[in-house]
C-alpha cells in the first residue's frame, strides 16, 4: 500500500509535538493556581500530539476529512502568509502588539484572502482590541506597546 501525502504531514506533526512536549519539559510546569513557564507549551504540545494522531488514522483508514473536497492550498497564499508572520516577527518588538496585530490580520484577510479592506480592518481592529484585551489586560502578559508608549 502506497503511503499518502497527507499521512506523511500528519506525522511530521506528531514528531514536532513530540520535540515541542521534550523542550516543554525542560520548563517548570507549575500547577492549575500558578502555571509554570513550561504549562501552555505542554499543554499545546500534547494537543497537537493528540490531534495529530487523530489524523493520522483517519488519513490511514481512508475515510474523506471534513473539508476534503476542498482545492489543494495554493502555493502563493502559503509564502504570503510565511513573509507576513516573518514580517510579523520582524516588527513585533519595535511597532507593539496593538499595531502589528491589526496589521497582520489586515493583510492576511485582504492580501490574502482578498476580503473586502473594510471587512479585513473591522476584523483586524476587533481581533486586535479583543485580543489584546484578554492578554494584556485580563491575564496581565506583558505585551509590547513599540514607538507608541507613552
Amino acid at each position: 500500500m502506497p503511503v499518502k501525502r497527507s499521512a506523511v504531514v500528519w506525522l511530521i506533526f506528531a514528531a514536532f509535538a513530540l520535540i515541542a512536549f521534550q523542550q516543554a519539559g525542560k520548563l517548570s510546569f507549575g500547577n492549575m493556581s500558578a502555571p509554570g513557564a513550561g504549562f501552555f507549551p505542554t499543554i499545546l504540545a500534547a494537543l497537537l500530539a493528540l490531534i495529530s494522531i487523530i489524523g493520522l488514522v483517519v488519513n490511514l483508514r481512508g475515510k474523506e476529512a471534513i473539508g476534503s473536497d476542498e482545492p489543494p492550498a495554493l502555493w502563493g497564499k502559503i509564502l504570503l502568509t510565511i513573509t507576513g508572520l516573518a514580517t510579523f516577527a520582524a516588527i513585533f518588538e519595535f511597532a507593539g502588539y496593538l499595531l502589528t496585530t491589526f496589521l497582520f490580520i489586515l493583510f492576511l484577510l485582504g492580501a490574502v484572502e482578498r476580503k473586502s479592506w473594510l471587512q479585513a480592518g473591522m476584523v483586524a481592529l476587533c481581533a486586535a482590541l479583543v485580543s489584546y484585551m484578554v492578554f494584556g489586560l485580563l491575564l496581565g502578559a506583558p505585551l509590547p506597546a513599540g514607538f507608541l508608549r507613552g
